[in-house]
């Protein structure tokens, strides 16, 4: 007798259920109220500023006005797009969405992605990495010829010193 839909979802969450209370503790407390699972940075993390699909369809490259990436300072992207010709890729929707992996939160800002008069590139203002740390920022692509995911690995904040104590102020 096969077994009704309904009692199959039911038996499914109760497995994912005793998974997580037993088999996967550390993982089961790591998870928010979303579903999002906390993740250590990698020791290998490529924080590029230019990521290509798998199979090199489609190139997403990223430049600010600063050095180094600002910490809690609101702040804007040029963002440029190729496909696999190297030719600028115009007309795409991009859905940006900026997350800190270990700490399982994103920006406190909503970035906007705008196409410029440039072929290929996209203005995104309202960048605000609010805290120090290694931050994932995700490019959902649309309208360039298919769906493309990209994800920029960023480490912010991380290489400011605080201030010298001991430096006398000489102004």
């Amino acid at each position: 007798m096969p077994c009704p839909s309904g009692q199959l979802n039911i038996m499914r969450w109760l497995i994912l259920l005793i998974l997580s209370i037993f088999a996967l503790p550390e993982t089961a407390g790591a998870m928010d109220a979303i579903g999002k699972l906390r993740r250590e940075r990698p020791e290998d993390l490529d924080t590029a500023t230019t990521v290509t699909t798998r199979y090199g369809t489609l190139q997403a490259s990223y430049e600010t006005d600063f050095l180094d990436v600002p910490l809690n300072g609101v702040h804007s992207w040029r963002l440029s797009l190729q496909d696999k010709q190297g030719q600028p890729v115009s007309g795409a929707y991009i859905d940006l969405t900026a997350d800190m992996p270990e700490h399982l939160h994103g920006m406190t800002t909503s970035p906007l992605v705008q196409e410029t008069d440039a072929p290929g590139v996209y203005l995104v203002r309202g960048m605000n990495f609010h805290m120090p740390g290694y931050w994932e920022v995700t490019l959902d692509i649309t309208g360039a010829g298919s769906r493309h995911l990209l994800r920029f690995n960023v480490i912010v904040g991380e290489n400011l010193c605080a201030p010298d104590k001991d430096r006398v102020d000489e102004s």
